[in-house]
């Protein structure tokens, strides 16, 4: 298993990429100025992460059948060790749904932008059966 950041082509991980944000549109406003990394095991891309300019995780994803396998975890530490010297912290928007896992990851509670999902997306969301509506953020010392 490698991890590889990506330059050219980002939009070929779509797949991936609308995984944790359906929308392409707002995908591809932060992936063009962001930072991609793609975990590949055998040649095939199973999770991918993107990172903004001001170290924010705007994006990461791992394929359905290798979910709850600790390689999200393992993405998000590297990119910790990747970032450290040039950030303070890493951060991170999640709906509720999403809140338990970056914990689980080192993240702590921030803040919260209410209304975020249903202000900016045309269709409702849905994370685990539950409707998205505040964009709650987290934060990782690193």
């Amino acid at each position: 298993m490698e991890i590889v950041r990506v330059e050219e082509n980002k939009w070929n991980y779509r797949e991936l990429l609308l995984l944790a944000d359906p929308s392409e549109e707002i995908v591809n406003r932060y992936l063009s100025g962001g930072e991609l990394f793609v975990v590949l095991e055998d040649g095939r891309a199973i999770a991918e992460a993107v990172v903004d300019p001001a170290g924010e995780v705007k994006n990461l994803a791992v394929v359905p059948d290798r979910q709850g396998t600790g390689i999200g975890r393992m993405l998000l530490d590297r990119l910790c060790e990747h970032y450290r010297g040039r950030f303070e912290c890493l951060s991170v928007g999640t709906a509720e749904a999403g809140v338990a896992y970056y914990e689980k990851c080192g993240f702590h509670y921030s803040h919260t932008v209410k209304n975020f999902f249903t202000d900016n997306y045309p269709e409702p969301i849905l994370d685990n059966g539950i409707l998205c509506v505040d964009m709650i953020y987290l934060k990782r010392q690193l």
